[in-house]
């Protein structure tokens, strides 16, 4: 089986989603040494006769010229360099694939954000409510990242169950473990912070809610000596953010950084309004920071026993749960101890296997149908 991988929108700073197409492309390329990726990033792990460069300037999800870019390649260009490549199946690692069937697909439902939060994604929002129709048409095979999404996709776009497959994301053990004390010191002072603080990671789509956590800490900072550290790009936020001298906004960190900001961290705290998964809760385990997450979209999934869930549009319940993180050292402690067992059930070898097999029955099923003249 030789696998194809869409992945002409990553760039330099991946995010996310970047993260989990990384990771999974590097898992894809071990398992099979056929697998032939289409991106201009050149990632590590991936070896330079499995690449296909792809046009840099079609790369990045947030500028509109780019996607109409990618829209044209994946819908004209794309379908001349899979067959040069003999790809017997492509993996779309986003919601972003051939609109025409090409080939057997297999595509990567993240969440249903662009639906539920039209306002917030414009024209990308509209592409994604047409892409989701063709999904049913076309009988592509769809990944999700958690039970929950499955059910939203089944319930919203009509597709059969028997043809999406969920498969959990993953953590590099490796980068996210808990940082020495002795690093800080230098490590704040890099930074201009001082312990202890707060922290959140994540965009700041409105969606996210960080207002919701900055309103339950202004309700609680007379109280405590932290600060909250809020890393995201300012320039998505909807509104102007709140301006307060305990309050750290950091557009963009290094990558190498962030086990660091967790580590050191009293505290992660995710108030979204709905989540398909809350790749960062995972992150934050791992470097033994106790997590406090709003219970939107699959983030019970994902949480399990080892964080504090609450409703994300309850500020005070938030900021009581916050104090009681802070003064009690047991309950600090437990959350420690549960979060870093509960990470080693996600691993990006299982993600990678699981899309691997999705690949596998979706090839298989196309033989069938072809078999049976249905193609």
């Amino acid at each position: 089986m030789k696998i194809g991988i869409n992945a002409s929108f990553l760039n330099n700073k991946p995010t996310g989603v970047g993260v989990f197409t990384q990771e999974v492309m590097k898992g894809l390329c071990n398992l099979d040494k056929d697998t032939t990726v289409f991106s201009s990033i050149q990632v590590e792990g991936v070896n330079e006769a499995q690449m296909q460069l792809t046009p840099t300037h079609i790369r990045g999800s947030l500028n509109v010229v780019n996607n109409i870019g990618r829209a044209v390649f994946d819908n004209a260009l794309l379908r001349y360099r899979l067959k040069a490549a003999a790809v017997e199946v492509l993996f779309c690692p986003i919601m972003e694939f051939p609109l025409t069937y090409v080939l057997p697909t297999v595509v990567m439902v993240h969440d249903l954000h662009p639906l539920y939060f039209p306002e917030q994604f414009g024209l990308a929002g509209k592409y994604f409510k047409f892409s989701l129709g063709m999904l049913k048409r076309l009988r592509y095979r769809v990944v999700t990242e958690s039970n929950f999404v499955k059910a939203e996709v089944v319930k919203t776009a009509g597709l059969q169950e028997e043809l999406i497959d969920v498969i959990t994301l993953g953590y590099d053990p490796e980068f996210f473990k808990p940082r020495g004390i002795e690093q800080q010191e230098g490590f704040l002072r890099k930074h201009d912070l001082k312990a202890p603080f707060i922290l959140f990671v994540g965009s700041l789509f409105p969606y996210k809610n960080v207002s919701t956590l900055i309103d339950a800490f202004l309700l609680i900072k007379n109280r405590v000596p932290h600060t909250l550290v809020i890393i995201g790009k300012q320039d998505l936020a909807a509104k102007p953010l709140i301006k307060d001298k305990r309050i750290v906004y950091k557009s963009y960190v290094e990558r190498q950084d962030i086990p660091y900001f967790y580590s050191y961290a009293d505290m992660l705290v995710h108030p979204s309004l709905f989540e398909g998964f809350g790749l960062n809760i995972l992150e934050a385990m791992a470097c033994g920071t106790p997590v406090i997450s709003s219970n939107g979209g699959s983030l019970p999934e994902v949480v399990g026993d080892a964080g504090l869930l609450f409703n994300p549009k309850e500020v005070t319940t938030l900021a009581t749960l916050m104090l009681k993180l802070i003064r009690n050292q047991e309950l600090r402690q437990s959350l420690i101890n549960r979060g870093l067992k509960h990470v080693k059930k996600f691993t990006w070898d299982k993600a990678a296997i699981g899309i691997y097999n999705a690949c596998k029955k979706c090839l298989d099923d196309s033989r069938r149908e072809k078999e049976g003249g249905r193609r």
